[in-house]
């Protein structure tokens, strides 16, 4: 390999050094690595230079003696300044593979590269500059302390501006980022804002309608309450009063033997028993109508409609149920239970009131009207008080009064179903006699 200039050489060239110089560095000082596998340029440069205060700061240096030591040295601090770097060493080229390691895999581009070489042939002067970004290029012959001092001074100089420039532009990445962060903070709050006012102010409108919804709904409750308690004082206590007294009338008859008026009186306590049966069923049934989770599914309404007859075949004559016909029943979603209780209850008030009607007929419809369905149960019976239609749908409502046997609870739970599957209902007093009762369900044709 190419050695050292001889220590003979002429003044102002490097002088060889007998010793080591001291190794501990000042905390505050340029750090440059040497990276040589000649001994003798290593102690002569450091000689050389070891006085040299460059910016204010002394120099400090660090040694290596192949390539892939100064790599080593170089990937652990990030700190050195600049290398004084050989071209040939344990290759013909190690100096340059070094370069571009540097360069390229450590990405190391404010590091300051001094190229030596005691052999230039190897590595052409331009195209090394240029493709290297080498900060400097030199033959060791003509490497004097001057010239070492000037190209060092230079090398620092342009470390210290870079490091200053990357400073400042990553604290102006730093400043740009935060006001980023800022205005997207400001944004976000700004959109919560106005979020905020939007939810605000459909909690507004929402609270008006549920309070319109409330009232109506404790208007509806009070009503029904109302209702209840004038059920309770005569529908309820009459029968439970009546039977009462005949407990006595048959406790006194069972005393004197009339075994015959014991019948008739338990015959008519049965009567006012069943009646009262009737009344908790019915009673049962309004609670359930309004209580639970629909179980929706599909179903065809013509087969509800089929399980409600054979439900009032129980209690209804065959001649009675014949007069029942039904069209035009579509699939709907619907809870079948629910719905089911629905006809019978339309349905049996229709064979009620048609019972002294000559030909009683009882149609069933359905036709799709702006994606819902509208049902009808239209009868040619007695009809009803059209100024007190309001009252039909009221629990305990009774427009016939005696007339006709019922508790008046049978349309209130027909209403509760229909509208807790999202219709109406409604019934209409047919000019021509008779009734028609209606009612919506959700459902495209």
């Amino acid at each position: 390999m190419p050695q050292s200039p001889a220590a003979d050489n002429t003044e102002g060239y490097l002088p060889l050094a007998e010793d080591d110089p001291a190794t501990e560095h000042p905390a505050d000082c340029w750090r440059v690595l040497i990276v040589d596998d000649d001994e003798d340029v290593h102690r002569a440069t450091e000689l050389v230079l070891h006085d040299v205060v460059i910016e204010g700061r002394p120099l400090c240096f660090l040694h290596a003696y192949t390539a892939a030591e100064a790599l080593g040295i170089l990937s652990a601090d990030p700190t050195i300044s600049t290398i004084l770097l050989d071209v040939v060493m344990e290759t013909p080229d190690a100096g340059l593979r070094l370069v571009r390691r540097l360069r390229e895999d450590l990405g190391r581009n404010e590091l300051r590269i001094i190229l030596r070489t005691g052999q230039p042939g190897y590595a052409p002067e331009i195209e090394t500059v240029r493709n290297f970004e080498i900060n400097d290029y030199c033959t060791k012959a003509e490497m004097t302390s001057i010239r070492l001092f000037t190209s060092l001074t230079t090398a620092i100089r342009s470390y210290r501006l870079i490091v200053d420039l990357q400073r400042e532009r990553d604290e102006l990445q730093r400043v740009n980022t935060a006001l980023e962060e800022m205005h997207a903070a400001e944004k976000a709050q700004a959109e919560k804002l106005l979020a905020a006012e939007q939810a605000l102010r459909v909690a507004h409108e929402t609270t008006e309608q549920c309070v319109v919804q409330r009232t109506r709904e404790l208007s509806q409750v009070v009503g029904e309450l109302e209702s209840f308690n004038r059920m309770v004082s005569h529908d309820l206590r009459g029968p439970l009063s009546g039977i009462a007294g005949m407990s006595g009338l048959i406790q006194t008859e069972l005393e004197r033997g009339d075994i015959e008026r014991v019948r008739g009186w338990l015959s008519m306590m049965e009567t006012h028993t069943l009646r009262l049966t009737r009344l908790v069923d019915d009673l049962l049934d309004l609670a359930r109508s309004a209580k639970g989770e629909l179980a929706r599914s599909t179903q065809p309404m013509g087969r509800v409609l089929t399980e409600a007859l054979e439900l009032l075949a129980l209690s209804a004559p065959p001649e009675q149920l014949s007069a029942v016909s039904a069209q035009g029943l579509p699939d709907l979603p619907i809870d079948a239970g629910l719905m089911r209780q629905v006809f019978v209850n339309l349905i049996g008030n229709a064979l009620k009131f048609t019972r002294s009607a000559a030909a009683p007929r009882i149609e069933v419809r359905a036709e799709a009207q702006a994606g819902q369905w509208l049902f009808s149960v239209t009868d040619n019976g007695v009809g009803f008080n059209a100024q007190r239609t309001d009252e039909l749908f009221m629990p305990f409502g009774r427009l016939h009064g005696s007339q006709f046997e019922g508790s008046g609870i049978g349309l209130t739970i027909v209403r509760r179903i229909v509208e807790r599957h999202g219709g109406r209902v409604w019934a209409e007093n047919r000019p021509e006699g008779g009734a028609r009762f209606c009612f919506t369900l959700p459902g495209a044709a």
